[in-house]
């Protein structure tokens, strides 16, 4: 019985010691680099103009209405992903 309360210790003072490297090694408290902001910014405008005109070919192709919901989604799209760029841009300027 001692002799498990003992490995136990062990294995809790093994625990607490991997957690305090793990804090030490972290890096989240590095500032993200300026170009990495930037890589940021752009993967959002054109997920979300992607994502528009992904869904303009599928409801074009359904209805058979070749550029019309394509043009619509894509302009949504674009307004969705300068939206997302502002969000962004505003929460990074808050932190």
């Amino acid at each position: 019985m001692q002799d498990d309360e003992d490995k136990l210790s062990q294995l809790n003072q093994k625990i607490e010691a991997a957690k305090s490297k793990n804090q030490l090694d972290n890096h989240s408290n590095i500032p993200p680099s300026q170009l990495g902001k930037v890589m940021k910014l752009t993967v959002e405008i054109v997920a979300a103009v992607g994502i528009g005109v992904g869904i303009g070919i599928l409801l074009d192709n359904f209805f058979n209405t070749r550029p019309l919901f394509i043009i619509i989604f894509f302009l949504l799209g674009g307004c969705a992903g300068i939206l997302n760029v502002f969000r962004v841009a505003k929460s990074m300027q808050n932190h």
